[in-house]
């Protein structure tokens, strides 16, 4: 697996006001970017997990204590599928 090193520069003072070290502010950013590319679809859960540097179970354990679905499923699409089963059924 290729690796992209980036580098992120952050205020001292924000660290303070946050009162992290800097290592807990990179992995805590990770996990925010993480569960918010996944909510918007952009990373699956694997994907995302891998970024927070977590397991599957540990993420989704997480996404739930945020209250976030793991199943990405559009109301629309979930309203097809509730029409094709009734139609299905009267038939």
């Amino acid at each position: 697996m290729l690796v992209k090193k980036m580098e992120l520069t952050v205020a001292e003072d924000i660290l303070m006001a946050l009162n992290e070290k800097p290592a807990e502010f990179l992995k805590n950013m990770r996990t925010f970017a993480a569960i918010k590319f996944f909510e918007l679809g952009k990373l699956s859960l694997g994907k995302a997990a891998e970024l927070a540097e977590m397991s599957k179970l540990d993420f989704i354990e997480l996404l739930s204590k945020q209250g976030i679905s793991v199943y990405n499923y559009p109301p629309e699409e979930l309203e097809d599928d509730l029409s094709s089963i009734r139609k299905a059924r009267k038939s």
